[in-house]
């Protein structure tokens, strides 16, 4: 992976530049390169295509290569007529950088120049993020130094090393530092880009893209990289995954081993069993878990009383919430208030 340039280039905005007009329509340019991850461009690309729908004129969504024309992705498939990067012209109002495995982002960083065309293009930007392994090339381009920044968990070490004047948060999904915008592993691009959306079109907006494109959840940047729920789907069975899975939608039922088991048509002790033995955890633990998820949630994205919180988290007192989210979570309910 590159080692981070000495030059110390910025995006314009350093939270002082205003945004733009209400009805201006803002320059999205994703940056991608051979060998790309295809969904560090093809989700942002929609979450930004869909808000234009929502909102008209909001966004003109554009693919920039270092050396334009088709480009190979990861997954097998080009991207059809990407410009290139010399035809960009003018301001720029948001610029992603994608990423992808560590030949790509070398070719793409010491034999196209991205990282140069990124560290001439920065100050020109009111915002810069990073998709996945897209932040090697902000490194690159000395957009990351004494910042705050995330990446794929498996390449935050990595980071961290190559970077040491940056801070690598490793369990985030995005992070933002003014207005640099770090994502971290593929789908999180998707969150990342709902989030810039939400910052420049309110969170109404936002939320109505999140249904359109059928998101179970509008995820915080602060969410953990590792869903608790997924590891415990890793080695569970067809009909276990679909019970957690009914548990997550239906957290203020009766979620008790003895209901569980009736659901899973098995008696509660060998269900008790089955379930410690693919979840690696028992099933009050895994409850706890989804009603801590769920509370924190919604204390970072409502308004809500935490009473109405508690309630809506399955959980029968507001002292009960928060003593499950700070054994699970590590944190006060008033440090998730309004985190993102």
């Amino acid at each position: 992976m590159p080692r981070q340039a000495k030059s110390t280039a910025h995006p314009a905005n350093s939270d002082t530049d205003p945004p733009p007009s209400p009805g201006a329509m803002r320059e999205v340019v994703l940056l991608a390169f051979e060998g790309v991850e295809a969904i560090d461009v093809a989700s942002p690309a929609s979450a930004f295509s869909k808000a234009s729908l929502r909102v008209p004129g909001a966004y003109r969504v554009r693919i920039a290569s270092p050396r334009g024309g088709t480009v190979a992705t990861s997954a097998g498939f080009a991207l059809a007529d990407t410009l290139p990067l010399h035809a960009i012209q003018g301001p720029i109002d948001t610029l992603v950088v994608a990423g992808g495995e560590e030949d790509a982002l070398r070719r793409a960083i010491f034999d196209e120049g991205a990282g140069h065309w990124l560290a001439e293009a920065a100050p020109h930007a009111r915002r810069v993020a990073s998709v996945c392994t897209g932040a090697f090339v902000l490194a690159a381009a000395g957009l990351l130094e004494q910042r705050e920044a995330t990446t794929h968990a498996n390449a935050c070490e990595l980071l961290a090393q190559l970077c040491p004047g940056t801070r690598v948060q490793r369990d985030r999904i995005y992070v933002r530092d003014g207005a640099l915008w770090t994502s971290a592993g593929v789908t999180t691009g998707l969150d990342l880009a709902l989030a810039l959306i939400e910052d420049d079109l309110g969170r109404a907006t936002a939320m109505q893209i999140a249904r359109d494109l059928a998101l179970f959840l509008l995820r915080p940047g602060s969410a953990p990289q590792h869903s608790p729920a997924l590891q415990a789907q890793a080695d569970a069975s067809a009909r276990m995954r679909e019970l957690m899975a009914w548990v997550q939608g239906h957290l203020t039922h009766d979620l008790s081993v003895e209901a569980l088991a009736q659901r899973a048509h098995m008696s509660p002790r060998n269900f008790a069993r089955a379930f410690a033995a693919q979840a690696h955890c028992t099933p009050a633990r895994f409850v706890a878990q989804a009603r801590a998820q769920q509370a924190a949630t919604l204390l970072r994205q409502t308004d809500w009383p935490q009473d109405k919180v508690a309630q809506r988290s399955g959980f029968g007192s507001v002292d009960a919430m928060a003593r499950t989210v700070r054994q699970h979570l590590g944190r006060g309910l008033a440090q998730l208030r309004g985190a993102r």
